[in-house]
C-alpha cells in the first residue's frame, strides 16, 4: 500500500512539474521573438540561437515592437527584477533598436529623444510599434 502511495505522489508531483513553468513566444522577424518565462512580467526581446536556445537582446518589460527587414525597434519598461517579482516600472519607457543585419547590434536603453535621433541617424523609416502589450499587468 505504502509502495503505491508513493507512486501516486510521484506521479503527481511530476504532472504538476510541468506546469510549474509557463511561457509564450510571439515571433518578430525571422529568429527573433517576443518572450516571457513563468511570467508576462518578463517579457523581453530575445534570439533565438538554436532549437532551444534563445539569447536576451532586450529584457523586461517590453511592451511595443516593431520591425522592417533591418531594424526592430522596442519600447520597455523596466522592472524591479527577479527577487522583487519583476514589478513594472510604468514612469521609466525605455527605447531600442536592433540592427538586424549586423549580428544583432542593440541600441539602447534610449530615452525618447535619443532614440529619435538614433532613428534618423540610421535613416530608420516607416516603422510602427504595431507589435503592443498591456504596459503594466
Amino acid at each position: 500500500m505504502k509502495i503505491k502511495l508513493l507512486i501516486l505522489a510521484f506521479g503527481i508531483l511530476t504532472l504538476n512539474s510541468c506546469y510549474l513553468f509557463d511561457n509564450d513566444a510571439d515571433k518578430i522577424i525571422g529568429k527573433y521573438e517576443v518572450s516571457w518565462i513563468d511570467t508576462p512580467n518578463t517579457r523581453a526581446v530575445c534570439e533565438r540561437t538554436s532549437s532551444t536556445g534563445y539569447l536576451g537582446l532586450i529584457s523586461e518589460y517590453v511592451f511595443a515592437v516593431g520591425h522592417n527587414s533591418d531594424f526592430i525597434i522596442a519600447k520597455q519598461h523596466p522592472t524591479s527584477g527577479f527577487k522583487n517579482g519583476y514589478e513594472i516600472d510604468t514612469t521609466k519607457t525605455n527605447y531600442f533598436i536592433i540592427d538586424i543585419r549586423i549580428q544583432s547590434k542593440v541600441f539602447g536603453p534610449m530615452n525618447k529623444s535619443n532614440f529619435e535621433s538614433k532613428v534618423k541617424e540610421l535613416n530608420i523609416s516607416e516603422i510602427k510599434f504595431d507589435q503592443t502589450y498591456p504596459e503594466d499587468l
